[in-house]
């Protein structure tokens, strides 16, 4: 249950840290002099190894990692400090120095000259280097945004990013120009959830199929829904082919977003643990139904099948915005929504049992961008 320092990847750490968050519930989490790195107490080994296999945000944590801000340092300062840690805390194997910069480099400073410098130094004090597979990894990274260095023993891979190229949605079977990024839907899958063994997931409106994808592939019993067939047909082609075929614990039917107890196995009542749901504003999916009064109708049958620490993540178009990636928005902030009002959506939300805990933003293009809620069940008398 040491301390560790968690190490968030630059596209969005005020997402990234909220899917950290999720991941390790039971975790302390507190801020450092970089956005991209968390002090994180109260949390074992293997809930942070489960972690690292599916976070899309998560870069690595690094076993007491220690900060530093080089206008308060050194080289030699550094160094020295570099040496005290791993005499602090020695590991067996062989190992290898890895350095890496985040939001810029810092002026002045090499990480790939104090990386083979370390290095040196440690193989002279009878460490055993191997620079193609270390059984142990010593990371140096650089935060030029901060302009402060990182530096501890790792875990996770580091330096790899999120892999989800070979299924960006344009490489699928089944393709809409609308479709989320990998990366943006495995992370809403993450923050509604929690953590793998928390229970199934469901997508009320599943449309392509991104987030049934990236929860199946997180090993995540999951359900996708959607009332068109051309789309739950897509969807499932889309699935098998993300998964190299069929998949027990993952699936799609065709079925009303709305009525989702009629849908779901018995088993699972009272037992999802998380809904992600991408309204597919401009295709007439249900009708005649208005799009807000298809949301509430599909927000309260989803609080009816929910746990009782279920959480929920809903995408909404909204006009462009300043962008946050380093902070959650606040919610009173007036959203210009591309459907409805904000006033509306975030009053049914809450008269249909759910609590909002959050909201970030993410532009798409100059004219649009991006509003991702997150909520979780409200207590009920």
């Amino acid at each position: 249950m040491g301390d560790v320092l968690a190490c968030l990847r630059g596209w969005h750490p005020a997402l990234a840290a909220a899917e950290l968050s999720a991941l390790l519930p039971n975790a302390e989490l507190a801020s450092t002099p970089a956005v991209r790195w968390l002090r994180v107490s109260r949390s074992t080994h293997e809930e942070r190894r489960a972690a690292l296999a599916v976070a899309s945000g998560l870069q690595c944590f690094l076993d007491e990692g220690r900060v530093v801000s080089v206008s308060e340092t050194d080289e030699e300062a550094w160094f020295a400090s570099a040496i005290a840690y791993v005499e602090a805390h020695p590991v067996e194997g062989s190992f290898a120095v890895r350095g890496w910069s985040q939001g810029g480099k810092i002026s002045g400073w090499s990480l790939s000259r104090l990386s083979r410098r370390l290095g040196g130094a440690l193989h002279e004090r009878g460490y055993t280097v191997d620079l193609e597979h270390p059984e142990r990894v010593l990371a140096l990274i650089g935060d030029g945004q901060a302009q402060h260095l990182a530096w501890g023993w790792m875990e996770g891979d580091g330096q790899a990013a999120f892999s989800n190229g070979e299924r960006r949605a344009g490489e699928r079977p089944f393709f809409k120009p609308v479709s989320l990024d990998p990366m943006l839907a495995r992370l809403a899958v993450n923050v509604a959830t929690g953590p793998v063994d928390a229970g199934p997931v469901v997508d009320p409106m599943t449309g392509t199929g991104g987030f049934l994808i990236e929860a199946a592939l997180s090993n995540r019993p999951s359900l996708g829904i959607d009332l068109n067939s051309e789309m739950a047909h897509g969807a499932e082609a889309n699935l098998v082919w993300a998964c190299d075929g069929p998949v027990d614990h993952a699936r799609v039917v065709r079925g009303d977003a709305t009525r989702l107890a009629d849908l779901l196995p018995e088993a699972w009542h009272g037992a999802v643990a998380g809904f992600v749901l991408d309204p597919p504003y401009g295709r007439n999916s249900h009708g005649n139904m208005e799009s807000l009064s298809l949301l509430e109708a599909c927000l309260r049958s989803a609080r009816g099948v929910a746990a009782p620490t279920a959480g929920f993540v809903l995408i909404l178009p909204v006009h462009p915005i300043q962008p946050h990636p380093e902070t959650a928005v606040p919610l009173n902030t007036e959203f210009s929504l591309l459907h409805g009002d904000w006033e509306g959506v975030r009053t049914l939300i809450e008269a249909t049992g759910w609590t909002l805990q959050s909201a970030h933003v993410e532009r798409v293009h100059r004219s649009l961008s991006r509003l991702i809620l997150h909520a979780r069940c409200a207590p009920q008398d």
